[in-house]
């Protein structure tokens, strides 16, 4: 093969995430990736060899995006609760951004689709951690009304990603779903109700700041 042009990876990949986000993982082929990208099948091949290594990078791209968020909102400056408040919003705002790709994920776990199985729990589990050592920091200082750090993530991090993950499990059913229902839903995932059940959560786990 000659010279590559350069950049066609970066085509495919960013044409792959917007197709993800749109369609999920299995709603769209190589064909779509290169034609929405203007970068011939021969090149797709040379990069990501087959669909599973472009899925891969997708969804590793997608979910960097969330990581640079925490990362900039996480400081040892403040505290606890207001790093854990960071945190979810920030998992929040990924979850609606990509939350049809992400209901066509837990739909593949729950159907036995052990390499999805796998990706998340390889790759999708770091801010877990991080929302956990938070907690950590916070139980240390004597600010956690929980048992555990965990108890407090089991309270946290269901309410946060249900809602968007339904809509997002919604939108894919959309020929099927009743109007009433799907605007009950958009409301109950809308940013104002996620934030003020953020604060409520907050307030179920943690006491004052010291």
């Amino acid at each position: 093969m000659g010279r590559v042009p350069a950049g066609n990876d970066e085509k495919m990949l960013k044409a792959g995430v917007a197709l993800a986000k749109a369609r999920g993982l299995s709603g769209y082929s190589v064909r779509d990736v290169c034609a929405r990208s203007k970068v011939n099948l021969g090149m797709f091949h040379y990069y990501f060899y087959n669909k599973d290594n472009f899925d891969r990078a997708v969804l590793k791209s997608i979910y960097s995006g969330m990581m640079e968020s925490i990362n900039i909102t996480v400081s040892p400056r403040r505290s606890p609760r207001e790093n854990v408040r960071g945190i979810l919003l920030s998992i929040r705002d990924f979850i609606e951004e990509n939350r049809i790709l992400l209901s066509s994920l837990v739909g593949d776990v729950f159907s036995g689709n052990k390499k999805t199985f796998k990706f998340i729990t390889d790759n999708f589990t770091k801010h877990v951690e991080i929302l956990y050592e938070e907690l950590k920091r916070a139980q240390k200082r004597g600010e956690l009304k929980t048992p555990t750090p965990f108890d407090a993530v089991v309270i946290l991090m269901p309410p946060i990603a249900l809602p968007q993950l339904i809509l997002g499990l919604l939108s894919r059913l959309e020929a099927k779903v009743p109007a009433k229902i799907k605007t009950a839903a958009l409301g109950f995932a809308a940013e104002r109700n996620s934030v003020k059940r953020i604060d409520l959560l907050l307030d179920a786990v943690f006491g004052e700041d010291k």
